[in-house]
């Protein structure tokens, strides 16, 4: 696998990466990815702020219409020039690796924070939005972007005090959520093939219901919380052994605490962080197939 990708990184990537095994970060066969992935990418590199304006930020708010859901494209830009310049050091690391065509256009990207959890055994990478082009997708994009995701955080984690990764967490849309027969249509789509990729929905369980832990709060001042489903790939890499019911609290804590250092409205967390202790209440944290996911919260 290193092999396949080694001519496509570009030189930072490289660098952060080295000494890491890709082909045991992969859920795809090495031969399909060369055939289908490969031959369509230019390259794939870490991007800073001035490529994330200039050959990224278009696709990224095409990709994510709805404002509400979107995170402004300025604070992503500031957010990475000073990771770039190493002003970041006191909070999570936050990233986005992108593919370019041979044309050197933006393919895809997958924009994440590497979250440290309480105790100093693990960090997770939070995958706030990934997106590929349409004309590229059905070429594996979306597993590439997912393995440079879970390599550049664990490369990320070692530096963090050599840190587990259990998995990568993300947001979703539930299977049947959507404004429209069309979006709901596509949104249990949209679940299968997460499924198929291994993914699992994180919900609290009470009275043998399904709950979302997953509020997100709004991303500016007045906006209402949006709650969707968390969903987790465990991380193929042998590491420390974990169990959602001893992690999620934790999690949904680094959570908060990641939208507070970045600066976000702190009436908008507290509501959403309020929102999600009453649903803790007398619930257990569990693991499901987001097929079995019910609920369709705004």
């Amino acid at each position: 696998m290193a092999g396949i990708f080694e001519p496509k990184l570009a030189p930072a990537l490289r660098t952060h990466l080295e000494g890491i095994d890709l082909q045991a970060l992969s859920r795809i066969d090495s031969s399909r990815l060369a055939s289908r992935a490969i031959p369509n990418i230019g390259s794939i590199e870490l991007v800073d702020s001035k490529d994330f304006d200039k050959k990224y930020d278009a696709l990224y708010v095409k990709e994510f219409p709805k404002t509400a859901e979107r995170e402004r494209s300025d604070l992503i830009s500031a957010r990475l020039s000073a990771q770039f310049a190493g002003e970041r050091n006191s909070l999570a690391p936050y990233r986005i690796v992108g593919i370019r065509d041979a044309e050197d256009e933006a393919i895809g990207a997958a924009q994440f924070s590497v979250l440290p959890i309480k105790g100093g055994e693990f960090a997770v990478p939070y995958l706030q939005y990934i997106y590929v082009r349409g004309e590229n997708r059905r070429q594996d994009m979306s597993e590439v972007l997912h393995t440079m995701t879970l390599a550049v955080a664990v490369a990320d984690a070692r530096q963090m005090g050599n840190r587990s990764i259990p998995f990568t967490l993300f947001e979703t849309e539930p299977p049947g959520y959507g404004d429209d027969e069309e979006s709901r249509a596509f949104s249990v789509t949209r679940a299968q093939v997460h499924v198929k990729g291994g993914a699992m929905a994180v919900v609290l369980e009470r009275d043998g219901k399904a709950i979302s832990p997953h509020v997100q709060p709004g991303l500016e001042v007045g906006d209402l919380p949006l709650s969707l489903v968390w969903a987790v790939r465990q991380s193929p890499l042998p590491g420390r052994e974990w169990k959602i019911e001893d992690l999620g609290g934790d999690l949904m804590a680094a959570y908060y605490q990641s939208l507070r250092d970045e600066g976000f409205p702190e009436e908008n967390i507290r509501l959403a962080e309020s929102i999600v202790k009453e649903r803790c209440m007398e619930s257990e944290w569990r693991l499901i197939s987001l097929n079995q996911v019910k609920f369709h919260y705004t």
